[in-house]
């Protein structure tokens, strides 16, 4: 939401608040005042597994990533500092230790103070550290499955203004663009739960005095600061309440309590002393009667929200690690149920979790979308397989809509991970799904005859297998026997595609057996070597091999490019079309590695609309 205030009541409002923020005669300072130290790193705890990890170009905009180790994608605590939106740091994240054994991985981010964004003209202020935080958050979802992330278990936590941006998170609406040509924004920002100490639930002037009579905080984050004097925080709340009407529409889109609706995540609370309601507080920024209120809106919403102080009834959960380690390794909440994963634009249609076949008992889905207007003609298909490098990832949110608005059925595909079966688990996984889609042909008005694969990275080298080994009749393990798993047409991102001496220094490892492929085949190469060279895709191709399009990113250094150029070489032996996109400034997402880098060429944008006229000239001929 955006403040829609007329142009002469905006210009007032934006006169009174350079009048109140400045010297009486003097524009606002240059460069602002120095922040506090940076927290020190407590020496017990682990060291993150990545490091100020960018997810923007601020200096602040940057996270650290603890890793806890799974063979499945693991939940993932997301861990928002305090300091009142203008100071604190990402260091020593609350719940760590906890979160880490009990399998949970831990996200902890910076965020731009809001006094840096009064400075720079963001208008208000706190839209900087609360929309930083959102952003930051589809940045983490972007990078599940090279993180080994379950997308949709996060939940969030912090203290202070870290609970308050938590909890703004959790009850706004997505904030997914599903229509943005940037992967980042198409990611969704909706929580699984949140847990929180000390959190102000409402930055309206007007609730808070009538909540707590002695409130002095929420100024700040509307610009009644001095930006060079952070001890000028709380000093301006009588202002603050003054100019109340005017700062409406922003105080209600960055106010947690307003965005409160029946299908919010699960909630916890907890303060330091009791709730007394209409009463002066001793620590009026930090009292359980913001919680009393947002507990009672959730409940009469049917939202669970436990509300935890001295003496307080009901409590199930005397931690904030016990609830959050309760809510992410336990069932899907009620609110969970109701939220679909997928935004799609109008005009598509979305169908999660279909079943294409069964292992050992347990099932294997696919997430599909097609157009909602059904075409004159059968459609051709794609499917598509998600990376992580074979031991991680989820196929979750894999599904480019562009596809579904230009004709084509989509399908991204739940496969075994290394960690459950070794190879070629993963590739009779796909085989069997391209089988299961040609038997449900008629069912969803698809072309058997017009297949194509897509993936990225461990997922590009699977769609490359699946167009190498189509004819390999051993890997059509599981039903639909009748049914062909031969595609007719590949994109392949990043994929690695030869694991032999010869091609392994080209994969970021040595002449040595790598970890992860190890795990992977079930045995180093001497061991299992039939396996690694049943996976090298480049070594299998021959004339009836599809064409394929192939992306990879000049400064990919887990997947080195000579690979691409190896596979481009085996196919132009054979005959086969193909065609090599060298992303230049591309690292292995193909986008640059950071965010000061130039910009990858092709684009994002340019890139998806080669392989909609990659597709559309192999499967629409």
């Amino acid at each position: 939401m955006h403040p829609r205030f007329s142009r002469l009541l905006r210009v007032a409002l934006l006169g009174v608040l350079a009048g109140h923020l400045t010297a009486a005669d003097a524009p606002l300072p240059a460069t602002p005042a120095p922040p506090k130290p940076a927290a020190t790193p407590d020496p017990t705890l682990p060291k993150p597994t990545l490091a100020d990890v960018h997810y923007g170009a601020h200096e602040r905009q940057v996270l650290d990533f603890y890793k806890a180790e799974s063979d499945k994608p693991t939940p993932l605590l997301f861990f928002i500092h305090g300091g009142g939106w203008v100071a604190g740091d990402k260091k020593n994240p609350g719940s760590l230790k906890s979160c880490l054994a009990a399998g949970i991985s831990v996200v902890s981010i910076n965020y731009r103070y809001s006094w840096q964004a009064q400075i720079a003209g963001v208008k208000p202020p706190v839209k900087a550290p609360l929309e930083d935080a959102a952003r930051a958050l589809q940045f983490v979802r972007s990078k599940a499955a090279e993180w080994n992330i379950d997308k949709q278990r996060i939940g969030a936590s912090g203290g202070s203004a870290g609970a308050c941006s938590s909890i703004w998170l959790a009850m706004h609406d997505d904030m997914a663009d599903p229509k943005s040509t940037d992967p980042v924004s198409r990611e969704s920002t909706r929580l699984w739960c949140a847990a929180v100490n000390g959190a102000q639930t409402s930055l309206d002037p007007q609730q808070l005095k009538e909540w707590t009579p002695n409130s002095r905080y929420g100024g700040h984050a509307f610009g009644f600061m001095d930006p060079n004097d952070l001890k000028t925080r709380d000093k301006n709340f009588a202002e603050f309440l003054a100019h109340r009407e005017e700062l409406l529409p922003w105080i209600k889109e960055y106010s947690p309590i307003e965005h409160a609706s029946a299908d919010d995540p699960p909630i916890y609370l907890i303060y330091g002393a009791v709730p007394a309601l209409g009463q002066e507080q001793k620590d009026p920024t930090h009292t359980s009667n913001y919680g009393v209120k947002l507990q009672e809106k959730l409940h009469r919403l049917g939202v669970e929200c436990e509300l935890v102080y001295p003496d307080a009834p009901d409590v199930k959960h005397k931690t904030i690690e016990a609830f959050l380690i309760d809510k992410l390794k336990g069932p899907a909440p009620k609110s969970a149920a109701h939220k679909p994963f997928y935004h799609p634009p109008d005009g598509v249609a979305v169908q999660e979790d279909v079943a294409y076949g069964k292992v050992d008992g347990t099932e294997l889905h696919v997430d599909i979308g097609y157009p909602k207007q059904t075409p004159e003609k059968l459609m051709p298909a794609v499917m598509l397989i998600h990376g992580g490098g074979w031991a991680g990832g989820t196929h979750k949110g894999y599904l480019p809509m562009q596809l579904a608005q230009n004709g084509y059925f989509i399908a991204t595909v739940e496969y075994r991970l290394s960690g459950e079966a070794p190879w070629p688990a993963q590739i009779e996984d796909c085989k069997l799904a391209i089988r299961w889609l040609r038997a449900n042909a008629a069912k969803y008005h698809v072309d058997p005859n017009r297949i194509g694969v897509m993936g990225h990275s461990a997922g590009g080298h699977l769609v490359s297998c699946l167009g190498t080994l189509g004819n390999e009749s051993s890997l059509d393990v599981g039903d639909f026997h009748d049914m062909s798993s031969r595609v007719q047409a590949v994109v392949d991102e990043a994929g690695p595609v030869d694991f032999t001496p010869a091609g392994r220094p080209t994969i970021g490892t040595t002449l040595e057996d790598h970890p992860g492929l190890v795990k992977l085949f079930g045995g180093g190469y001497d061991a299992k070597i039939d396996a690694w060279k049943q996976a090298s895709s480049a070594l299998h191709v021959t004339a009836q091999t599809p064409p394929f399009l192939i992306f990879h990113g000049e400064q990919d250094h887990l997947v080195p490019i000579h690979q691409a150029e190896e596979m481009a070489a085996a196919l132009k032996k054979a005959g086969v079309p193909y065609e090599l996109i060298r992303v230049k400034n591309g690292g292995h997402g193909l986008r640059p590695e950071k965010p000061e880098d130039p910009a990858s060429d092709p684009d994002p944008k340019a890139q998806q609309d080669l392989i909609l006229h990659f597709f559309d000239q192999q499967l629409k001929k």
